[in-house]
C-alpha cells in the first residue's frame, strides 16, 4: 500500500524582522534630504515585517529618479544613480548594525566606562578597569 506524502506549506517562511533606515552618505542637497526623511518615516512606520524586501517599492517611490534601488534576501539597498558606493539601506535591526553617516564607527568610539566594546568584552578592545575593593 503506498501513502502519498503531503508537503504542507509553511504560513510564514521568514522570521520577525524590525526594519530601519541606515543613511551612509551625506545628502547631497537639501530636496535629498527631504527625500531621505521622508524614507524614514516610511521605514519607521512600517518596522515589523516578514519580508524587508516588500518595502522596495516604497522605497523607490518615496526617491524617484535618480536612485537605483535593489534588494538582497533581507535588505534593500540604495545607490545615486551612476555611483558605486550606497548611500542608504534598509535593513533588520535584529540582524544588522549598519550607521549613519554622521555616527562614529565602533573602532572611533573613546574608550570610557560606558563604551560598548568594554561592556561587550569584543575581543581588541580595551579591557575596563577593576571596580571594587582591592
Amino acid at each position: 500500500m503506498t501513502q502519498s506524502l503531503k508537503s504542507v506549506p509553511l504560513a510564514n517562511p521568514f522570521p520577525p524582522q524590525q526594519a530601519y533606515l541606515a543613511i551612509e552618505q551625506k545628502p547631497a542637497d537639501a530636496a535629498e534630504k527631504r527625500r531621505l526623511e521622508a524614507l524614514r518615516r516610511h521605514v519607521q512606520a512600517h518596522t515589523h515585517t516578514t519580508d524587508l524586501r516588500g518595502l522596495a517599492g516604497a522605497v523607490k517611490k518615496l526617491l524617484g529618479t535618480g536612485y537605483e534601488v535593489g534588494c538582497g534576501s533581507a535588505h534593500v539597498w540604495v545607490l545615486r544613480a551612476g555611483e558605486t558606493e550606497r548611500l542608504a539601506i534598509v535593513a533588520d535591526r535584529l540582524t544588522t548594525a549598519y550607521r549613519d553617516w554622521f555616527e562614529p564607527s565602533l573602532g572611533q568610539t573613546p574608550a570610557t566606562s560606558r563604551s560598548p566594546n568594554r561592556r561587550l568584552g569584543i575581543p581588541g578592545a580595551p579591557l575596563a578597569p577593576a571596580v571594587g575593593p582591592a
